[in-house]
This record gives structure tokens, sequence and C-alpha cells, in this order.
């Protein structure tokens, strides 16, 4: 994706980060793709890469964008930040590659405030009946273990729903690449409301 990144990725990316705002968490920084495209709102950025290969090449980036950096060597799945600690947290490409993505959903949405926002760029799995889902399917095994830890067929949509996330502003697209990770899911994903449980009989009430 690296050699995509400046034609076809960065419209993407920089559309989705152009509403990031407050304290900023990047879950999965990378080789720090994202911190090209902070707006003003961003008033301070902190990074989890547990690559130190990535975290060598991302802070070399931050430092030549004058990017002020808190990076972190840790994973999605335990994040080591209080509870509603960010206005925004950034999954960019991360959920396909994570050991548990419930866990690290759950972690997620631990550490945003309540009126938070998670900002979505993922690999996810192309829909039921298509060559291109038998496909990814077809090669997961092979490719997880090429492309250090990717899923391409993970769905990250019901994954993310299931977590407590609002997913009615994620749009889903295809990359113009022969390439079985073409298909990505994009958007902002608020922290859903939680229903209102009565307090005698655990119901919902209505």
């Amino acid at each position: 994706m690296s050699g995509a990144e400046p034609t076809l990725v960065r419209p993407v990316r920089a559309g989705l980060l152009s509403s990031a705002r407050g304290n900023l968490l990047i879950v999965g920084l990378g080789p720090g793709h994202d911190l090209r495209y902070l707006p003003a709102a961003v008033t301070a950025v902190t990074a989890v890469e547990p690559n130190p290969v990535m975290r060598t090449v991302a802070a070399r980036r931050a430092r030549k964008l004058g990017v002020e950096l808190d990076l972190i060597d840790g994973v999605a799945e335990a994040l080591p930040f209080a509870d509603c600690a960010f206005d925004t947290v950034v999954s960019p490409f991360l959920l396909c590659s994570v050991g548990d993505v419930a866990a690290a959903l759950a972690e997620l949405r631990r550490v945003l405030r309540p009126d938070g926002e998670l900002l979505v760029l993922e690999h996810i799995r192309a829909a039921d009946g298509t060559l291109l889902g038998r496909l990814q399917d077809l090669t997961e095994s092979p490719w997880h273990a090429l492309a250090d830890g990717c899923h391409p067929n993970r769905r990250t949509n019901t994954a993310l729903a299931a977590a407590g996330f609002d997913v009615s502003g994620l749009a889903t697209g295809t990359f113009p690449l022969p390439t079985h990770i073409s298909r990505y899911l994009v958007g902002r994903a608020p922290v859903a409301p939680h229903p209102t449980n009565s307090a005698d009989t655990g119901r919902v009430v209505r």
C-alpha cells in the first residue's frame, strides 16, 4: 500500500483526517503517513506502533513535518491510557492485522471520550458472492504469513457495530489496484449512545 499512497490512498486519508480534533491517538501508526494531514484542530498527538522499524521511520517523518509526537511501543488490544483520554482515535489499516479484533475495538472505545470519534480506514472483505471475496478467503493464510499478520477478509463494519460504534457514516470503496486488498472501509464512527435501561427490570425503556 505504500506504493499506492501518493496517488490513491493519499486523497482518502487526507479527507478522513480533516475531521480530527483535540487530543488525537493514532493506533498502528506504521510509517507515519497520517502525520502529514493533521488539521489545526488537533491539539496533541499520541501514537502506538509495535514495530520498531516503523517507529523509527515514523519518528523521522514527524521531525521532518514538525509534528510533536508522543510515540509509544504498544498494541491495540492493551492500550496504556486512561479511560476517555482522547477526542479522536484513528484506525489506519489496523484492524486487518490485530490478533483480537473485539479486544482492540473495546480498547479504542474505552479511550475515546463519550463525544469522541473513531476515524476508520481499513481493508475489508468484499461482498459475499463476489470473486474478490472468494479470493480473499482463499489467500488469507498465505497472505497473513507474508504481510505482517494482515487478514484480507475481515468483516470490519460488523465488528465495529458490535463494539458499540455508530457505523452509519462509514462508506466502502475500492482502490483501482490489481490486488485482493483493494476493498476498503472509510469514515467517521462516533461512539454509539448506550440504550437507557430500566433499573428494576433490565429491559430497554422505549
